[in-house]
């Protein structure tokens, strides 16, 4: 790759290796969390998309982002008939945010509604991400803990069917963004954040859910 796009997955590499490698979700995978550390996973993940795809809808209109904003990509209505999988009728209870959760939505909230840099910057780390190692995340999961389609929504892209080619048209967006070169740089560093902040969670989950805990059958 060359142009915004290479720029931008060079300058995140670091936090993007430094989220994905976190304890928990390496545990998450391997089954040695128990099915309540990814129902909370998931609530933490719906508040997140609560307040991006509200900025998506306020952004919807934005010569700079509205290109992004596409309805194909809304996680909510997933996450929440994963929640009424994994926790049962009354799931909207389990969605209690984490510190490192409200400190994530406060930043999406105070920013991403009226500038372009930070929606797109926080839309590319999060959608890009899921429709990458998500995926693996997904299926991982799915297997791991016998939930086949029930409770992993989140991870399908019902109407997105070739990832691959849905993540280079988005790179050309990104290549093709008309912006001055601070409000480039702005969203390289809210990018940074942006990883930072989803390791905050898994962090604070991992906590949580501790290593000597042990998993449900």
């Amino acid at each position: 790759m060359t142009g915004f796009a290479a720029r931008l997955r060079k300058a995140t590499m670091s936090e993007h290796r430094d989220a994905e490698t976190r304890s928990f979700i390496a545990r998450l995978m391997a089954g040695a969390v128990p099915l309540t550390g990814f129902t909370a996973l998931t609530a933490q993940y719906l508040v997140i998309y609560r307040e991006l795809e509200a900025a998506a809808t306020a952004m919807a209109d934005h010569p700079d982002a509205a290109d992004f904003a596409d309805p194909a990509l809304s996680r909510v209505a997933a996450l929440e008939s994963d929640l009424a999988h994994l926790h049962g009728p009354d799931w909207e209870s389990s969605v209690v945010p984490l510190d490192a959760t409200r400190r994530y939505a406060d930043r999406l909230r105070e920013h991403c509604h009226t500038s372009s840099a930070h929606f797109v910057a926080h839309h590319y780390v999060r959608y890009l991400g899921d429709l990458s190692g998500g995926q693996l995340v997904g299926r991982k999961v799915a297997a791991t803990y016998h939930l086949g389609d029930a409770g992993t929504a989140f991870y399908r892209f019902d109407q997105i069917t070739d990832p691959k080619a849905y993540k280079t048209v988005y790179r050309a967006r990104l290549d093709a963004l008309d912006l001055p070169a601070a409000d480039l740089d702005t969203l390289v560093e809210e990018s940074q954040l942006a990883f930072t902040l989803n390791a905050a969670i898994f962090q604070e989950l991992g906590t949580a859910y501790p290593e000597d805990l042990v998993p449900a059958a």
